[in-house]
């Protein structure tokens, strides 16, 4: 039986956690769309595995240790709901991070196709009905 969009989006952040990149670029679409927290420094859409790619190594290099911890997943329908904790050291500041928010993930057939931050999660079910 194939992983449920649930799976699929656990999977992936593992992947992420343990800094496997090809791994996760593997598993997207190759026009997947990140679009990251608006107040995000680094806020900005990312459009195919290659600005991914960028995004996701830039953003791990920027810590010494990270680490997303899913809260809560919610499948509801192509669309998987996730409430994420982040914490994390920065490599040059040494500033401890600690932030909860929400991803929207949109799946095809199993595949993440789009992924999409918001500051909580009734943003992130309010975006599904906009």
């Amino acid at each position: 039986m194939p992983p449920g969009n649930g799976d699929v989006v656990r999977d992936f952040i593992d992947a992420l956690n343990l800094g496997r990149v090809d791994e996760l670029i593997e598993r997207i679409d190759p026009d997947f769309e990140w679009t990251p927290l608006e107040d995000s420094p680094i806020a900005h859409r990312y459009r195919g595995r290659e600005q991914v790619r960028r995004y996701v190594e830039d953003w791990l290099a920027t810590f010494d240790s990270v680490r997303l911890e899913l809260e809560e997943l919610r499948e509801v329908g192509d669309h998987v709901i996730a409430s994420v904790h982040g914490h994390g050291r920065g490599r040059l500041s040494g500033v401890q991070l600690h932030s909860s928010f929400c991803q929207v993930w949109s799946l095809h057939a199993g595949t993440p196709t789009c992924l999409r931050e918001y500051r909580d999660l009734e943003q992130g079910l309010a975006s599904l009905h906009a």
